[in-house]
């Protein structure tokens, strides 16, 4: 094991001695990431990638649901949401980014 001495907050990601991969970020956005931001974001990713016109639509009303419920205040339909992001899945590719914003939209939701 190295231990290295740092004067500083370091980002990047750490070794550990069971092979696995520590991401540590000490930057915090300006403003918190809402899960509407991120099905905005997948949005436009699927417009631009090859995928089905069907896969637009369910991120679409993904999107919508998500901005939907921060607007009235209301909780998120998971049904829908579950359901939009099963047929959005398989259109995102894994360099695409897609992968960690479908990810991402489940973690802020706590699934």
């Amino acid at each position: 094991m190295n231990t290295f001495n740092f004067n500083g907050p370091v980002s990047g990601n750490a070794f550990g001695d069971d092979n696995t991969v520590t991401n540590h970020h000490y930057h915090q956005p300006a403003e918190p990431v809402t899960a509407s931001a991120l099905a905005e974001q997948l949005v436009t990713l699927l417009r631009e990638l090859p995928a089905d016109a069907g896969a637009v639509a369910r991120a679409e009303a993904l999107r919508d649901e998500l901005a939907g419920a921060e607007e009235e205040g209301r909780p998120v339909d998971q049904g829908r949401v579950r359901t939009a992001l099963a047929a959005v899945e398989p259109y995102v590719t894994v360099g695409s980014g897609g992968m960690a914003l479908v990810q991402g939209i489940m973690a802020l939701l706590g699934g």
